[in-house]
């Protein structure tokens, strides 16, 4: 009968952790969060059936998760203490000459299975799994995927916070339109920071091939502080240094654009302008742009200033809406959606 156990830790509230199928797709079992709360979805020769129980375990603290077949039903543990237990007539999977086979796939769906689910979720899971024990068989195949990528190593400890380990961006198609004016827009960034080096793009504007918008960090002339910028196309517009950035402490950057205005604020520190370069932005502003964190896609040389990846911590909201990495249109795989490497003060 199908039995996996693990160790699990997670600041995510929704995503996949582990999906397994028969050899011919006609009987699978799904283990997820939704809310940070363990969820089962299953099929079988009798039907689907899909529940969730428990409390919620996106703590970031480390639970004993179990599930196991049992004979009528199907039981789930945290901490060992039974959450749910599923009624299930006949088996999950058959067994073919005596064995059990099953393909698992973990943090993640094939991709022909999306539409199949009785109720669906975004796979996308940033969490951490260790003390595998899968069909009785203890870490057997895990251990060899995982050993080889270092990006699928635990971090040791973490805390909340998306984490860019300046290999690659995170894609958003964002509507920036004023609702109370059609020719108007808002640029509302509010961002915390930690980075790990010393430049790198945060946040950025593109629009074909130009990069009408640019919130970067840079390296300063000054040897203990870094430059935080705004760019229109290579132009600076804005700019104000800060004491060390590359140390363990969150810094608060908000940046605030309208069609007259730009603010740039670092702290309790601000830079205003109402700069000429504002009508280029304006007039990407009314044509489409896309919206990057952490780095840019490939442009032309000489169409920003700035082109390396982010590389450390951030939290970003965009016109007061957090955004959640998983709900990405597209994230590079070494960025950490729910954790950051915790840094010991």
């Amino acid at each position: 009968r199908f039995t996996a156990e693990f160790d699990f830790r997670t600041y995510d509230a929704e995503g996949v952790i582990l999906y397994a199928e028969s050899p011919d797709n006609t009987a699978w079992i799904l283990l997820a969060l939704r809310d940070g709360k363990i969820e089962i979805q299953f099929k079988n020769e009798f039907g689907t059936k899909v529940t969730s129980g428990g409390k919620a375990i996106n703590d970031g603290l480390w639970h004993i998760i179990s599930v196991e077949e049992l004979e009528h039903s199907i039981s789930v543990k945290i901490a060992k203490e039974a959450v749910m237990s599923i009624n299930s007539p006949g088996t999950l999977f058959k067994q073919s000459q005596g064995f059990l086979e099953t393909k698992v796939y973990i943090a993640g769906l094939p991709r022909k299975v999306g539409n199949t689910l009785v109720k669906q979720i975004n796979p996308r899971l940033d969490g951490c799994i260790r003390a595998w024990n899968l069909m009785n068989q203890g870490h057997s195949g895990v251990k060899e995927v995982i050993q080889e990528k270092q990006s699928k190593h635990c971090l040791v400890a973490v805390e909340r916070g998306s984490f860019y380990p300046g290999t690659g961006m995170a894609k958003f198609q964002i509507n920036y339109n004023n609702l109370d004016s059609a020719e108007d827009w808002l640029i509302n960034v509010t961002m915390t920071i930690r980075p790990s080096t010393d430049t790198g793009v945060m946040f950025a504007l593109v629009s074909n091939e130009t990069v009408p918008l640019a919130l970067s960090i840079v390296d300063s002339n000054s040897s203990d502080s870094q430059k935080i910028i705004v760019t229109i196309g290579n132009i600076t517009v804005a700019q104000l240094e800060s004491k060390k950035l590359c140390t363990p402490r969150k810094v608060l950057v908000g940046l605030l654009v309208t069609r007259q205005q730009l603010e740039l604020s670092v702290d309790a520190h601000t830079d205003r302008s109402n700069t000429e370069q504002l009508s280029t932005l304006h007039q990407a502003m009314m044509a489409n742009v896309v919206t990057y964190l952490g780095g840019l896609p490939d442009v032309p040389l000489g169409a920003t200033l700035v082109t390396a990846f982010y590389n450390g911590c951030m939290e970003v909201k965009v016109n007061n809406r957090q955004l959640d990495l998983d709900e990405a249109i597209s994230k590079h795989n070494d960025i950490r959606s729910h954790s950051c490497p915790l840094i010991m003060q």
